[in-house]
């Protein structure tokens, strides 16, 4: 097999013909450069209220088709996004804790979640006044979803991971992402099936997940795995790190075999690795580290930068209707996920549950899935699409930056105050008296 250099793209020579692979090697030096300059950008914006998430979506915008058309969304670029996408939400089931899904606060932010479905259906028969042909279903599951990956971030940075709002928070983003990717995956898979055969898949990978997390969590303390996954832990092999590849696909293949959404099946399989992996603190932190570094260091930048690539700017900017359903929708964003939030105030207090509101109202990945999921199944246009995935930059943008406002969030967090004054020399005893 050869390599013929083609202009954009690279040639496959095999014994059965010429088959094009499309690989754009100046496409795949703009994501790089921009995957690198978008965290710099962010940083040098003052109070770093921008996320580097959004900035690598207008970034995407800037060097897709429909502007500097230095990327299309197709060939390996696309591989790679979807690698990034799966790979996303990978990351974001090992931020799934299983044991915190029990307890007063899992049935606190649980009846959030909950009186947001409520919530959700007559604001989505709203806003299909403006988003003409869209599902109210999906649009409903559109608004109710947070972004964990966005939360902890802001949670950690705040010094808010331990405390009582800080885990109320991260309860509220896990079952907020989780239960809306779940109902997303039985309401609108892609396959022709009944919803109750949906359930009966989903509940099949249910098992397949808990059979895996026993069964693997058997294997890791087994003295011959752990002997050979440490003695391999710094050498080229990187058995752990190839292990959970393993995992990641071995359940994005049997969510696709159950007919489950194979995205659903790569968030499970970062559930299952969580609960397996037994390690002490300091190799699994070292293990993460290496997990997060393939995954935030190029493939989930990528899969942002390629989603502003796709942004359909033209078909947002179509109309003055497709125009006004993107601040309609973040409106709507708010009143379903932040509104509920109340019921967190005789936990919290006013202002703590007000932010945690925000908090948890905040969106990215989700928006952009219902975003795909609309388009690919012919339940929603591309200006609604579009109008989806802005709206959740624009959460991302306003709803952590305003929460910050609203600090102190926890009772031993002192407010800010100015620096005070020095205290008055004392007298010399040359002076004194």
């Amino acid at each position: 097999m050869c390599l013929l250099h083609g202009e954009g793209a690279a040639r496959v020579v095999t014994a059965r013909g010429i088959s094009r692979v499309g690989v754009q090697f100046g496409g795949l030096l703009a994501l790089a450069v921009t995957a690198f300059v978008a965290p710099l950008a962010a940083r040098a914006i003052p109070g770093r209220i921008v996320p580097p998430v959004v900035l690598e979506v207008l970034a995407g915008i800037a060097i897709g088709p429909q502007a500097l058309d230095l990327v299309q969304p197709t060939g390996g670029v696309y591989v790679l996004y979807l690698l990034g996408f799966g790979f996303l939400l990978f990351l974001a089931g090992q931020e799934i804790e299983v044991k915190r899904f029990r307890g007063p606060t899992f049935r606190l932010t649980g009846a959030s979640f909950v009186l947001s479905l409520v919530v959700a259906v007559p604001v989505a028969l709203l806003l299909r006044l403006i988003a003409t042909g869209a599902d109210v279903r999906l649009l409903a599951l559109a608004l109710t979803a947070s972004s964990l990956g966005v939360m902890v971030p802001v949670l950690r940075d705040a010094g808010e991971v331990s405390t009582e709002f800080g885990q109320l928070a991260i309860m509220a983003g896990s079952v907020g992402e989780f239960a809306a990717l779940l109902l997303l995956t039985v309401l609108f898979s892609a396959q022709p099936e009944p919803t109750w055969a949906q359930v009966a898949y989903v509940a099949a990978l249910g098992a397949a997940a808990v059979i895996g997390a026993v069964g693997l969590r058997r294997m890791w303390r087994s003295p011959w795995l752990r002997r050979n996954l440490l003695a391999t832990d710094q050498s080229t092999s990187q058995l752990r790190v190839r292990g959970a590849f393993v995992i990641l696909l071995t359940f994005a293949a049997i969510a696709h075999e159950f007919g489950v959404d194979a995205l659903l099946g790569a968030f499970v399989g970062g559930v299952v690795l969580n609960i397996a992996d037994s390690d002490d603190r300091p190799t699994r932190d070292r293990y993460e580290g290496k997990l997060r570094a393939i995954g935030y260091g190029f493939l989930v930048p990528v899969f942002f930068i390629v989603t502003g690539v796709e942004f359909d700017v033209r078909s947002l900017f179509a109309s003055a209707a497709s125009l006004a359903l993107m601040p309609a929708i973040v409106v709507g964003i708010l009143i379903v996920r932040g509104v509920p939030a109340l019921l967190y105030k005789r936990k919290l207090g006013l202002r703590p549950a007000i932010a945690a509101g925000l908090l948890q109202a905040t969106t990215l990945t989700f928006p952009v899935v219902v975003a795909q999921v609309g388009r690919s199944l012919g339940l929603l246009t591309a200006a609604t699409s579009a109008a989806l995935v802005g709206a959740a930059l624009l959460t991302v943008l306003i709803f952590p930056a305003t929460a910050q406002a609203l600090r102190p969030w926890s009772p031993h967090e002192p407010p800010t105050l100015p620096p005070a004054a020095p205290p008055p020399a004392a007298p010399s005893p040359a002076t004194a008296g």
